[in-house]
């Protein structure tokens, strides 16, 4: 059985889930039908209202009440907190909608713009997750973060 997330919405933001109103297709973004695994938000701002990321769950184990983020944004609209703002709000859906406990994240060595991104969010560096498969690319290292419920989201 596929789960698809509500809508969401911040101050500045729309969180639409991908399958919502258009194909995913139109935004490069895969719909994710499996079981288990949700599907993602297409990040939109208000202001200019066209897709300028995704973010959302990339792993879920709700036996172990876990989760995973990912996300991405176009270059152009870096540098703005969107990022930051949708991101709390994948976490907050993630705490309060699927009673998730610990929610985890993990980003390349070199890319510290998510890196603080996930701080901003309240995630703590926990440690480094070494030779793991990215992808189809090769093997590399990454920073694992993680926040738990109760924590800082702000």
């Amino acid at each position: 059985m596929a789960w698809t997330p509500k809508r969401l919405e911040t101050p500045r933001l729309i969180l639409q889930p991908t399958g919502e109103d258009e194909p995913s297709s139109a935004t490069g973004a895969v719909s994710q039908e499996r079981d288990g695994l949700p599907n993602q938000w297409r990040i939109i701002p208000k202001a200019v209202d066209r897709v300028v990321g995704i973010a959302g769950f990339i792993r879920w184990e709700p036996d172990r009440r876990c989760g995973e983020i990912g996300f991405g944004v176009v270059r152009a609209a870096s540098g703005q907190g969107l990022m930051t703002e949708a991101c709390r709000a994948v976490i907050d859906y993630g705490f309060a909608e699927m009673g998730l406990t610990r929610i985890e994240a993990r980003c390349q060595l070199a890319n510290l713009a998510s890196a603080r991104v996930l701080e901003k969010i309240g995630m703590t560096r926990e440690g480094m997750v070494r030779g793991r498969v990215h992808s189809k690319a090769p093997e590399e290292d990454f920073w694992l973060y993680a926040i738990t419920l109760g924590g800082d989201l702000r």
